[in-house]
């Protein structure tokens, strides 16, 4: 945990936006034990690069998985299910399959 007065706490203060900055980011990338990771404190700029590249590929990913719950629940409601029905079946149903 960052120390209630260090060098975080105080960004995390000053700029009200970096309030959900993680403590660690992952730190594959580095020397190492590829599963420790990496303090945010004490990463450089190439290292905050990187973990972005990586957060932009968790959210496309959660994005993908959404939009695709979605498209299930619309094909499901259209071939007139209910609450209590399978999903699947009933979107299998509607397209004849």
């Amino acid at each position: 945990m960052t120390e209630t007065n260090g060098p975080l706490a105080r960004l995390r203060k000053a700029f009200r936006s970096l309030e959900d900055l993680p403590e660690v980011i992952p730190a594959a990338w580095s020397p190492g034990d590829a599963t420790d990771p990496l303090p945010v404190e004490t990463a450089s700029v190439d290292d905050i690069a990187i973990a972005i590249v990586a957060a932009n590929g968790e959210l496309s990913a959660a994005i993908q998985r959404s939009s695709a719950l979605e498209k299930l629940h619309r094909l499901a409601r259209e071939a007139g299910a209910v609450g209590t029905d399978r999903a699947v079946d009933a979107a299998l149903k509607r397209e004849g399959r």
